[in-house]
């Protein structure tokens, strides 16, 4: 307990686990897709919106590593936005960070029960798996997160190997194709960057974990780390793409680790491809139920939702209330997304753009609370950066914007102050 009386996590995370957390919650689904769709749709031209995206979101990464070693909360950019902007932006930045989440993770596990549907021929697995592997995510995280963590480690250090041997194995077989230098024209370029950048989405979820961390001085290196693997393996799928398939060949925009797989490795193509879509989505997903119960129990312990979600088990203070609500709920949403009521790609459109906004909202409050001509740099590229983006995106953008700036406004009129219940920082 706080001097205030008030539940805080256990500091169990040590560095090496943290920086496996923060990639399993990284490479998701995007990793399944999004080299393949910008290779068919740009050719060998096709790494410069990856290099774009990869160079454009260090300012906004050092921006969240910069606020997380200062203030590691449960309620990551909520309490941030909260602390430089109001309590109105935390409360607002809250809400959202919990709904791209609680979009993002079921179509997440939707995403794994189709690719395992259709390796396997049972249609059925279609809407358990993503019930099942939910369901797993939830018992795991009320075990602790010292578990949750040990497990993404494996799961990590996995699709790791696997992907490596498929691409070192393609490289080495059709020898390396040289990138191309031509620049795309502008709107496909700007289309395909906009999807990249789902690719380097995360970190602000990864915020979520470090009140739990052991040393907060060392967020800094776990986010560079963790981005320096994710630019690595992602340089490497696009070079081994190259190497082995067609930019024109039609299953890059379905299945391109498939179609990359077998051309690889032959006959092991494809259960080599169905593990590594099981060690992404399992990754992803245990570490993304971990983060939004943690947000959840920070949201609560500020007054922003019901006080039953900020208890807590005595013997490890780990919020189980929290993740036994969040479980449910995800496992609700798969269960609709699966039975055809809604297009589960919608939920990947909004949970896109919402994190997108966060990032905003998070530069934003860096440029509140940060001092000096480095910060006032490093603010100054994050500016630039999103508002490029935003234009670039179109619409669904500008929607997720929009839906950010309504919920502020509706909490300004309605103008209800939480009763805090923040625990004292130090």
């Amino acid at each position: 307990m706080s001097e205030a009386g008030v539940s805080t996590l256990q500091k169990s995370m040590g560095g090496a686990i943290g920086t496996f957390v923060a990639l399993s919650t990284i490479l998701g689904s995007g990793m399944m897709i999004l080299p393949g769709t910008s290779y068919h749709e740009l050719g060998r031209s096709a790494w410069i919106p990856w290099a774009i995206a990869a160079v454009s979101v260090i300012p906004l990464l050092y921006c969240y590593a910069w606020l997380g070693r200062r203030h590691p909360s449960a309620s990551g950019l909520a309490y941030y936005s909260e602390v430089a902007l109001g309590p109105a932006v935390g409360h607002t930045s809250g809400l959202l960070a919990m709904f791209a989440l609680v979009t993002g993770i079921p179509a997440t596990a939707i995403t794994g029960g189709r690719y395992v549907a259709e390796f396997s021929g049972a249609g059925y697995l279609e809407w358990a798996f993503p019930v099942v592997v939910l369901g797993a995510a939830t018992a795991v995280s009320c075990v602790g997160a010292t578990v949750s963590g040990k497990l993404q480690v494996s799961l990590i250090l996995g699709l790791f190997a696997l992907v490596t041997c498929t691409a070192v194995v393609a490289l080495s077989t059709d020898g390396p194709a040289a990138p191309s230098i031509e620049l795309p024209h502008l709107g496909s370029l700007g289309a395909v960057l906009t999807a990249v950048y789902v690719a380097f989405t995360g970190w602000e979820t990864v915020a979520f974990t470090f009140e739990e961390h052991k040393r907060p001085d060392l967020i800094p290196r776990i986010f560079a780390a963790s981005y320096v693997a994710v630019v690595a393996l992602y340089a490497l799928l696009l070079l081994a793409l190259f190497a082995a398939v067609n930019s024109e060949d039609e299953s890059l925009a379905s299945a391109p680790l498939l179609i990359l797989a077998e051309r690889s490795l032959g006959d092991l193509g494809r259960p080599v491809t169905l593990l590594l879509v099981l060690a992404s989505i399992l990754a992803n997903v245990f570490a993304s139920v971990l983060a939004l119960s943690r947000l959840v129990f920070g949201m609560a312990r500020s007054g922003y939702l019901p006080a039953v979600l900020t208890r807590t088990r005595e013997r490890d203070r780990n919020p189980v209330t929290s993740v036994v609500v969040v479980g449910t709920v995800l496992i609700l949403i798969a269960i609709l997304a699966t039975s055809g009521l809604f297009r589960f790609e919608v939920l990947f459109v909004l949970s896109g753009g919402i994190y997108f906004v966060l990032y905003g909202i998070g530069a934003a409050s860096f440029a509140r609370l940060a001092r000096g001509d480095r910060a006032r740099v490093i603010s100054g590229l994050c500016a630039v950066t999103v508002v490029a983006v935003t234009v670039l995106a179109g619409p669904p953008m500008w929607l997720c914007w929009g839906l950010f700036a309504l919920v502020l406004l509706g909490i300004v009129l309605l103008g209800r102050r939480p009763s805090a219940r923040r625990p004292v920082e130090g």
